[in-house]
């Protein structure tokens, strides 16, 4: 598997604009809406999916959306489980705004029973998680996928770390930090947000997220700062670049906003784009994004943004 996202598939509902109690329903989670947006932008069989799931409808309905998106689904069934449910509401400047019902996903459980989960880890050429990857984690299934993670990259595999931070899912901001620090530690690509880094780790800039960030080991960097610029540092080196993004857009919905520019980003630069390049064809997909309802846009509105990718 070219590329294995790792995380908790939701159930978004979103509520209209026009008629705020009326929800629509769509597939949803960080790492999800990323294996997605690269499903439609690789080859064909590019792009995995690992949680667990229930054996129940809304749990089946997942994995239809994964099966027509091109998604493999490897998600393991957790007899009785159920999915994690999101309601989301937008104000009149595509600010977000949810109410979740999580506690109970069977996605917590995942790397506890077999050793499925672990193989497909394994046998990844770039793995994908986040910082919510890591939140809903028990702490017993969460060193199990450490594991996992070093010996990947032992054997060469890339690790993409995604900071997404969510408070709300954390003991303390102490176990963040120590938790995404680890992870960042070990990470080949780090895409974070400077409102994931001031809000876990502190920092009141972006001068200090990239020199956080560049303490804790030598990944590539790709630092978002809220729409404006860019942050990159390539692997293993001390330069940081800058590189503008497009003027701002009117938002309908920032939903996915951030995992489809890192979806952009990693295409482009497997297609072989500069930093500069791939920054702007990220940005590209992001402002489409931010321009529908939901995280995952119609097929129909995908920008076609001249990519070619070797199979």
């Amino acid at each position: 598997m070219r590329y294995l996202c790792i995380g908790e598939p939701l159930v978004e509902f979103t509520a209209r604009r026009d008629a705020p109690s009326t929800f629509d329903r769509r597939a949803g989670g960080d790492t999800l809406n990323s294996a997605i947006y690269l499903a439609r932008l690789m080859p064909a069989g590019s792009v995995g999916y690992l949680s667990q799931l229930g054996d129940d409808a809304m749990s089946r309905w997942l994995r239809g959306v994964m099966a027509e998106e091109g998604v493999a689904d490897l998600c393991a069934t957790e007899p009785g489980g159920r999915p994690g449910l999101s309601f989301i509401s937008t104000d009149m400047r595509g600010e977000r705004s949810f109410l979740y019902w999580r506690e109970q996903a069977p996605a917590r459980r995942m790397f506890q029973n077999g050793d499925e989960a672990l193989h497909a880890v394994a046998e990844a050429g770039t793995v994908l998680l986040s910082g919510v990857t890591l939140a809903i984690l028990l702490p017993e299934s969460r060193e199990r996928l450490f594991a996992a993670l070093e010996r990947r990259l032992a054997a060469g595999g890339r690790i993409v770390l995604d900071t997404n931070y969510r408070p709300a899912l954390w003991p303390d901001a102490a176990v963040a930090r120590q938790v995404i620090a680890r992870a960042a530690a070990l990470a080949t690509l780090i895409l974070p947000s400077l409102d994931d880094l001031a809000g876990c780790f502190g920092v009141a800039d972006p001068a200090g997220a990239m020199a956080l960030l560049a303490g804790l080991g030598g990944a590539e960097i790709v630092l978002t700062t809220g729409g404006d610029e860019v942050l990159h540092r390539a692997p293993g080196r001390t330069r940081i670049e800058t590189h503008p993004l497009p003027p701002k857009i009117a938002a309908l919905d920032t939903t996915g906003a951030g995992d489809s520019f890192n979806a952009g980003w990693l295409v482009a630069s497997e297609a072989g784009l500069s930093p500069v390049e791939a920054v702007a064809l990220a940005a590209r997909l992001a402002s489409v994004v931010v321009a529908h309802p939901g995280a995952v846009i119609p097929r129909s509105a995908m920008p076609d943004l001249g990519l070619k990718v070797a199979t």
